[in-house]
């Protein structure tokens, strides 16, 4: 039952972490918008808090001892409860927000930053730093109760990543989806108070009982197999080594920085599907639990030996642009990286210490981690600011290095060893410029042809070079340097999207202005988010889904010139509606990200801007907080255009929204949506909060697709929502289509009425909109 109870206690503490994490960020999305520095102040803080807890584990068991530690733990356990205690108190909610300390887009970075740390820890930090507590610490209480289990605790970190499993899928998946925010923070504080109960439970028989040796090795026979791992941790001599440290740092940073890495490619150059980075977050933890509850010998050399192989392929895969057929893509790069983490996740579990050193084995894994997490989210961006998403890439060539101690092939590198890889990476470099020069890269991708030809050339360029890398697969430091050798070959190859002009990165992801045949376009991963003919003198005319056969053309022709004299415009792309503006017109473009308003700027690349006749400005930031500066029935035409991607502003379609634009709306004024989407179904939503809003609007939906010329031309399918507070306020534009049936082909329809949630600061469901099987 001692067991039953830690394990309980490790279980419920870990889920609880990671349901706070994404309450808190709900919590300040409509508060302070959705930038870079919010999400990756948040995830700082989150990640310092976590080590910290780590360090206190520690360094308190260090100072006190186990059974003193224990009593002086009820005392941060007596600080949560008067933390919640406080927060009802002020907000009449367990987590409180602080709205005069919230920062404001005017702020410093630095003192933005420090207050918004202020804010969330005053919100949550005391019950999240007790919650990082968990792991460790309760592994080390149990290692002295005398159990005979105790001498080899590790096991109950099964437990802990179990829980957080539970807690990673329930959230988006069940708890989300049924409960406001203000009952989620009343779940997630009942939970606060369970688990404290149970850490009492787990104090009071450390405190009753003393501390107790761990059990001699004949009793650790008996404990139940399912208990143990088969990877028994080694009997070292210590204090530990610095080497040894080194090592688990880095066998703990390796997966973490992978685990953003994969998560990245798959949900941006892969298949933008909206909560798809819960499955790498899964495999990650799942690891975890594999290797730390029951793992054997075997099946870690069976891993070793495999997870090199599925890294070339994966390596291949990025050469290719590979994206069909998504399913086996997609699948292969979880199974690589899942192989990593179970390869050096299990070298840890080999590799743990004694019970004694637990906490110090953990603080380190748990820093290692940290190390991987900072190093993708904040120091990438801005050291491979002009190369793309590197960290994928040299992750996965690190990865090659590492495989199960006992597997590893003796001797270092040698010099014959680095002439094999410089002699592969001269053969690659050769491949790539000479194919390319025979074989370009067709301008249509879709085609069976475009298909085949692209094979063949990827296929000439990378796959001799792949087989070579193969043959050198033996030794592990060999390996990853000609893996290393076939990327840097790739970046010969000028690619699925023809010839660069500009490439850059930053915490929004890589954008890149490309030249493909007539056409310069922009480009977000592998999402086309606008375009210029290359072969226009002239002013440049607006394409894709803003094209002027388009809904939004169809809606600039119907108004009359004297009811659009502002217009404000959510999502800058490349600027291409502001072709749409007129002399005496006034238009402002909210855009977050910077990287995109310095090339719609550049008139090198597009000049949809710099040719612009209306009156123009761009404000950078969160769209939502720069609108409720405006003034009210400032804006003749509102434009959405920030719902296409995977990750879609919720905030920005929500009831308070929705309400927000209407009180900017002018008399007469009409708001239109672009809703394109893959995956999710978003005008039934949009009619629901429509009808919902008081007074309720009147809808329009079109779903424009393009004709074979039209496409030649620049034009994409798009589908597009109009909203206005009455039908005569739409009449112009509906109007417009039934006297000129014969120039136009465009089409306002009724949007069919689905029952449905309703969309809130507080309650978002994205899983009642997404697409059934048939309407992708």
């Amino acid at each position: 039952m001692l067991a039953v109870l830690y394990a309980t206690t490790l279980f419920v503490g870990a889920a609880l972490l990671f349901l706070v994490q994404p309450l808190v960020g709900k919590l300040l999305l409509p508060l302070v918008g959705g930038t870079p520095g919010v999400w990756n102040t948040c995830m700082v803080f989150f990640q310092i808090v976590l080590l910290a807890g780590y360090l206190y584990a520690h360094r308190s068991t260090g100072k006190f001892g186990v059974r003193r530690q224990a009593v002086f733990h009820l005392l941060l356990l007596a600080a949560v409860i008067a933390s919640f205690k406080a927060a009802i108190a002020y907000t009449g909610s367990p987590v409180a927000v602080v709205p005069s300390m919230l920062p404001d887009d005017q702020d410093s970075l630095l003192l933005m930053v420090a207050r918004l740390g202020i804010v969330v820890g005053i919100s949550i930090g005391v019950p999240f730093f007790v919650l990082s507590t968990t792991s460790p610490l309760l592994q080390r209480w149990f290692a002295t109760t005398g159990h005979p289990a105790a001498k080899d605790p590790y096991f109950l970190y099964a437990a802990s990543n179990a829980g957080s499993l539970l807690g990673l899928l329930a959230y988006p998946l069940l708890i989300e989806p049924r409960l406001a925010l203000q009952d989620q923070q009343w779940v997630f504080a009942g939970g606060v108070l369970g688990y404290v109960a149970l850490v009492v439970a787990c104090a009071l028989t450390v405190i009753r009982n003393g501390e107790r040796t761990a059990p001699s090795t004949e009793l650790q026979k008996d404990v139940p197999e399912a208990l143990g791992s088969e990877l028994a941790p080694p009997m070292s001599v210590f204090p530990i080594s610095a080497r040894r440290i080194g090592r688990w740092v880095v066998l703990a940073t390796l997966p973490s920085s992978l685990l953003l890495g994969v998560t990245t490619h798959i949900s941006t150059d892969l298949a933008p599907v909206p909560l798809l980075w819960v499955a790498p977050l899964a495999l990650y933890l799942m690891s975890f639990i594999l290797v730390f509850a029951r793992w054997p010998d075997g099946v870690h050399r069976v891993v070793g030996r495999v997870t090199p192989m599925l890294l070339l392929f994966v390596v291949l895969t990025l050469l290719l642009n590979a994206a069909e057929p998504l399913a086996l893509v997609v699948l292969l790069h979880m199974a690589a990286f899942f192989g990593v983490c179970l390869v050096c996740h299990g070298e840890l579990a080999k590799d743990r210490p004694p019970a004694e050193y637990l906490t110090a084995f953990y603080f380190w894994l748990s820093f290692g981690g940290v190390l991987g997490g900072l190093f993708n989210a904040l120091i990438a961006p801005l050291l491979f600011s002009s190369l793309g998403m590197v960290e994928y890439p040299l992750a996965l060539v690190l990865a090659g290095a590492v495989r199960p101690h006992d597997d590893e092939q003796e001797g270092k590198l040698r010099v014959a060893d680095v002439v094999l890889v410089l002699v592969l990476l001269g053969l690659s470099v050769g491949l790539v410029l000479t194919v390319q020069q025979f074989l370009k890269m067709p301008v249509e991708q879709s085609t069976p042809d475009a298909v085949a030809q692209r094979l063949l050339r990827g296929g000439l360029m990378f796959g001799i070079p792949g087989v070579a890398a193969f043959a050198l697969i033996r030794k592990p430091a060999r390996y990853a340097l000609a893996l290393a050798a076939i990327l840097l070959a790739g970046a010969f190859d000028t690619g699925l999207f023809g010839e660069t002009l500009h490439k850059e990165r930053n915490f929004f992801g890589v954008i890149r202005v490309t030249r493909d045949g007539k056409f310069i376009k922009l480009i977000h991963g592998t999402t086309l988010h606008g375009q210029q003919r290359a072969d226009e003198s002239g002013p440049p005319r607006p394409m894709t889904y803003y094209h002027q056969k388009g809904p939004v053309g169809n809606l600039f022709d119907a108004l009359p010139r004297e009811r659009v004299n502002n217009v404000a415009v959510v999502g800058l792309g490349t600027g291409a509606v502001a072709s749409y503006a007129q002399p005496d017109q006034k238009w402002t473009f909210y855009e977050i990200d910077p990287a995109v308003v310095r090339i719609a700027n550049d008139k090198q690349y597009f000049r949809f801007l710099t040719d612009c006749r209306g009156d123009w400005k761009v404000t950078l930031g969160d769209a939502r907080r720069h609108l409720n500066r405006a003034q009210d029935g400032e804006f003749d035409v509102i434009i959405l255009d920030g719902f296409c991607s995977d990750a879609i502003p919720v905030h920005l379609l929500t009831r308070e929204a929705i309400a927000l634009y209407v009180s900017k709306l002018a008399p007469n004024g009409i708001i239109a949506l672009h809703v394109s989407n893959a995956h999710l179904d978003l005008p039934p939503l949009i009619r629901r909060l429509a009808d919902d809003h008081s007074p309720s609007l009147v809808t329009r939906y079109c779903h424009d697709v393009p004709l074979d010329n039209e496409r030649e031309d620049g034009k994409t399918e798009s589908q597009w929502m109009l909203l206005a507070r009455s039908e005569s306020d739409l009449a112009p534009v509906l109007n417009f289509n039934k006297t000129h049936a014969k120039k136009s082909f465009i089409q306002w329809d009724q949007v069919p009425w689905e029952d449905g949630p309703i969309w809130r600061d507080d309650f978002a469901n994205l899983l009642r909109v997404w697409k059934r099987r048939g309407q992708e």
